[in-house]
């Protein structure tokens, strides 16, 4: 993952739009030396010494600009950190010396530990104030820590591209401004200093630790730290991964097995694969998305950061693992019951792939705060500002959904064959072969994850501030998709219509 990237995401707008514009200053230095007059077109030196001079002290003047709004924005968000921390710091002494509410001995002794004018400005600007119960102060500690990180995280990310962007500026320029410019201006700056922020953090984590830990750092630090992407994978879920993958390839051996043996009747063989197919791409894309995480994790890649992920709950390799294996049992499952419908009395095959259709939507929609609720929520908002590409900001998150949909045009189309089925053919007729034929809607679903990158580079260009054409020619490449959709569907009924002539001459 290149490094100009990550600058384009984070939680929220606010953030996102005070993080140096990396790729900018980047365009910049590449249209300042394609410019660059030369010698061969009838410039004299003293010309090219002076257009490199002008443009250095253009560059610079807009990294100068970049660096104070960094460091403004860094100063804010430090000053309103101070301030929430002393608020929470109050209400925790309040809470913990307030009758009735059930803090441990080790956490009101720890209390003594603060300064006396702390507790007297409790007493006097507190007393007043609606006291938060234990439950309201971790969850509340949990956060600004979080934010601490975060804010920790926009310091790193900054001074590591005003670092690039000099490095960058010298490699083109064959100069050593941009070295010493970084060392007068930004290595100063405030933002750039990791004491301060450091030691806020470590408060919290002290007065995490004695007033809501019972002393206990390593419960502390559970709770309030956000795990680092490396980390191991805890043993049960490794576990479960495996039994999950041994499971399905045994499924899977004796579904092909089964196919070859016994196959469907030559009239559902079509249905049987349109049916089918689509919801085997679920199964797929886990198991492509646990192989792509374990990569990012073994190269060091923060894709939690740069797919604006939940730093607490995001997924580990063997979950998506697991999650890829149990849509695969259940895929399985429904196949060898679409091939044995007749040995289990069960009349009509087709409730098998529609029960493996609403399963597999219950389990991603289900609102209830069990088997991976954040990550599915996150799922289900991701492909929402896909559909709603051009009403939306466009994030990594967001273009990189945008591809993976165009890799699926095929599966996306079988989807609408399940829909169309089911609503308007089945139970109806007896021979379904028909209800596969393709109609007007099968083009544009087609044509849709063409649409979505489309209208995403529309609005990257709109959002830019560089305006730079890529985006346009992006659009462009994007765009033929239509036009070869809507030819190959010209062609094909063209060619229907020529053998129905022929047949009826």
């Amino acid at each position: 993952m290149k490094f100009g990237k990550t600058f384009e995401t984070h939680l929220t707008i606010e953030w996102r739009q005070q993080y140096m514009r990396y790729t900018d200053l980047k365009t910049m230095i590449r249209r300042g030396v394609d410019g660059a007059p030369t010698g061969e077109g009838g410039a004299t030196d003293a010309d090219i010494s002076a257009y490199y001079i002008a443009f250095e002290e253009q560059f610079f003047t807009e990294c100068m600009h970049e660096l104070t709004r960094v460091n403004n924005f860094f100063l804010e968000k430090l000053a309103e950190a101070r301030r929430k921390h002393a608020t929470l710091k109050l209400q925790l002494l309040a809470s913990a010396r307030a009758p009735g509410h059930t803090f441990s001995s080790y956490s009101l002794q720890s209390s003594q530990r603060l300064p006396s004018m702390v507790s007297l400005r409790d007493n006097n600007s507190g007393s007043n104030r609606k006291l938060m119960t234990q439950r309201q102060l971790r969850n509340a500690y949990s956060e600004f820590y979080l934010t601490l990180v975060l804010l920790q995280n926009f310091q790193s990310l900054n001074e590591t591209g005003f670092r690039k962007i000099c490095k960058k500026y010298d490699k083109y320029l064959r100069s050593t401004s941009g070295n010493d410019w970084l060392e007068q201006n930004v290595n100063p700056a405030a933002f750039t200093d990791q004491r301060p922020l450091e030691k806020l953090i470590i408060d919290v984590e002290e007065l995490y630790t004695y007033y809501l830990a019972g002393g206990d750092r390593s419960r502390a630090m559970t709770k309030l730290r956000v795990p680092p992407l490396g980390q191991p994978t805890p043993p049960r879920m490794v576990f479960r991964a495996g039994l999950a993958l041994g499971m399905f390839i045994m499924l899977a051996c004796t579904t092909i097995f089964s196919y070859i043996r016994r196959p469907p009747e030559e009239k559902n063989i079509e249905a049987f694969i349109r049916l089918y197919r689509g919801p085997f791409t679920w199964v797929i894309f886990n198991f492509f998305m646990a192989a792509n995480v374990a990569g990012w994790q073994r190269a060091g890649v923060n894709h939690v950061l740069i797919f604006e992920i939940d730093p607490r709950s995001h997924l580990q390799p063997a979950t998506f693992l697991e999650i890829a294996c149990t849509f695969g049992l259940l895929w399985t499952l429904s196949i060898l019951g679409f091939l044995f419908h007749d040995l289990i009395n069960v009349q009509d095959p087709f409730v098998f792939p529609l029960a493996l259709t609403l399963i597999m939507i219950t389990l991603l929609i289900n609102p209830l705060p069990i088997m991976n609720w954040p990550a599915r929520w996150w799922t289900m908002r991701l492909v929402g500002r896909v559909v709603t590409a051009p009403l939306h900001y466009v994030r990594f998150a967001d273009f990189w959904m945008g591809d993976q949909m165009n890799s699926l045009v095929t599966c996306m189309a079988d989807h609408y064959y399940i829909v169309r089925f089911y609503a308007i053919c089945w139970l109806r007729y007896a021979n379904v072969i028909f209800c596969f034929d393709e109609d007007m809607f099968v083009p544009i679903s087609r044509c849709l994850p063409a649409w979505f990158r489309f209208a995403q580079c529309l609005r990257r260009f709109r959002d830019s501030g560089s305006k730079s054409v890529s985006y346009l020619l992006n659009a462009g490449k994007y765009s033929t998709t239509f036009f070869v959709v809507f030819f190959s569907t010209m062609r094909g009924r063209t060619d229907v219509f020529c053998r129905w002539l022929c047949e009826y001459v």
